[in-house]
């Protein structure tokens, strides 16, 4: 989930997220300042519409670790990620996808598509003659 967002100039943003808990301890791991990554906007279910197009590509800057016991569902790590343009669904509060770059770039299951590209991007025939 997006903690905070400091915007740069000419779209640039640098993102602090915090990862939620439950996962391997390795892949954990994986998250090092310095290595690339993608961040793509999600809905609370963890769903995207289109991972490919409603993410960006960025790096990184730093990871941090709490030292006291994480809240519930939080890994208590948070990662800054630095990206060349801010996309609209980088907001704080908002849930997103990340991985970092070794991590494999597979397409999601269609399962786990918010809906369909017609729901997203209608055809012309919604404008009535």
């Amino acid at each position: 989930m997006i903690a905070k967002v400091s915007h740069g100039k000419f779209g640039r943003a640098t993102i602090t997220a915090t990862l939620f808990g439950g996962m391997d301890e390795s892949l954990y791991a994986d998250f090092k300042a310095g290595t690339g990554g993608k961040m793509a906007a999600a809905e609370s279910t963890l769903r995207t519409w289109w991972p490919d197009h409603d993410g960006m590509d960025g790096k990184i800057t730093a990871v941090e670790r709490t030292k006291e016991k994480p809240e519930f569902c939080s890994s208590g790590i948070q990662v800054q990620f630095e990206v060349p343009l801010i996309l609209e669904g980088f907001r704080p509060g908002r849930i997103v996808r990340f991985r970092p770059q070794n991590w494999p770039n597979v397409k999601p299951p269609v399962e786990e598509l918010v809906n369909g590209f017609e729901d997203r991007w209608p055809s012309p025939a919604i404008f009535q003659r």
